[in-house]
């Protein structure tokens, strides 16, 4: 019996050891920088009582973090060409960049701020500042994300998920007689960091 507690007392550590290095994410870079990024959002239409989604990707994302300054810097570029609604929303997508965002005056979305907290053990991270949408700037934003190895090796990937009120920054919410679009906004980032070296 003592033997069998002592065999399971020691499969336990090994495997404690062997899982907890591997989730560990140890960033030993100070600079890093956006390779490659995406976001997904997801807007809710209501039409005739009925609920819907509608699903967009912007795949233009660049930025910096620096690990010493504990500093971060995203931009991300929402012109028709790099951030649009998915499927056959053509009129939806012009309508969307000429009116509401009006993407060609206000091009860019960004966010500077700093890191709040990282734990290597688990990868959560926190950090804090400035988001600008629209031209309109909201202080104190907090985002939460996880950092993980990059499944290539030679990198980290940063994912995180949000919701950003469209109110916030003082873009008008479609409301017509058949239709209506949800304020809030869910986004779910996914970043390949590298070094910067």
């Amino acid at each position: 019996m003592k033997t069998h507690i002592k065999f399971l007392s020691s499969l336990g550590i090994i495997l404690f050891l062997a899982f907890g290095s591997l989730a560990a994410t140890e960033i030993s870079e100070t600079n890093l920088r956006v390779d490659s990024g995406k976001m997904l959002f997801t807007l809710i239409k209501t039409m005739a009582g009925t609920d819907s989604k509608m699903v967009g990707l912007a795949n233009q994302i660049s930025g910096n973090i620096d690990m010493k300054a504990k500093t971060v810097d995203f931009k991300m570029d929402i012109t028709l060409a790099s951030f649009s609604l998915s499927g056959n929303y053509k009129f939806a997508n012009d309508r969307m960049h000429e009116t509401y965002l009006e993407s060609t005056k206000f091009s860019v979305a960004s966010y500077k701020g700093t890191i709040v907290s990282y734990d290597p053990a688990t990868g959560n991270a926190k950090v804090k500042g400035k988001m600008t949408i629209h031209g309109t700037t909201k202080d104190n934003v907090e985002l939460e994300g996880i950092v993980k190895p990059s499944e290539s090796g030679s990198g980290y990937l940063l994912t995180s998920s949000f919701k950003v009120n469209l109110t916030d920054y003082n873009i008008t919410v479609p409301d017509i007689k058949l239709a209506k679009v949800s304020e809030m906004v869910d986004l779910k980032m996914k970043l390949e960091l590298k070094s910067s070296k």
